[in-house]
């Protein structure tokens, strides 16, 4: 019983930390990733649509700019406004 126990301890615990391991997502910070493991690809910045994090090298994100359009984090591009829409920072 005791090893039972155990197990379904073990097993809970397991699934919380898989279902959490991709939590960190701040919906009140910026959105600004860590670039270890991401080289090349992009982040939506929370705080600013125009904008968005590029992950150049394995240190800091660079800050790019949409000139005049929207950055949207679904097609990675930057858009017509008209075609830009909203979504929730962390899902």
């Amino acid at each position: 019983m005791k090893a039972a126990l155990v197990f379904l301890l073990l097993a809970v615990a397991l699934f919380v930390a898989i279902c959490y391991a991709d939590s960190d997502c701040n919906p009140d910070g910026n959105g600004k990733p860590d670039c270890a493991g991401n080289v090349g690809k992009q982040f939506r910045n929370f705080w600013d649509p125009t904008r968005y994090w590029l992950c150049s090298t394995a240190g800091e994100p660079d800050v790019k700019l949409c000139n005049q359009t929207g950055y949207d984090p679904v097609s990675q591009a930057c858009v017509d406004w008209s075609e830009w829409q909203w979504y929730a920072p962390c899902p």
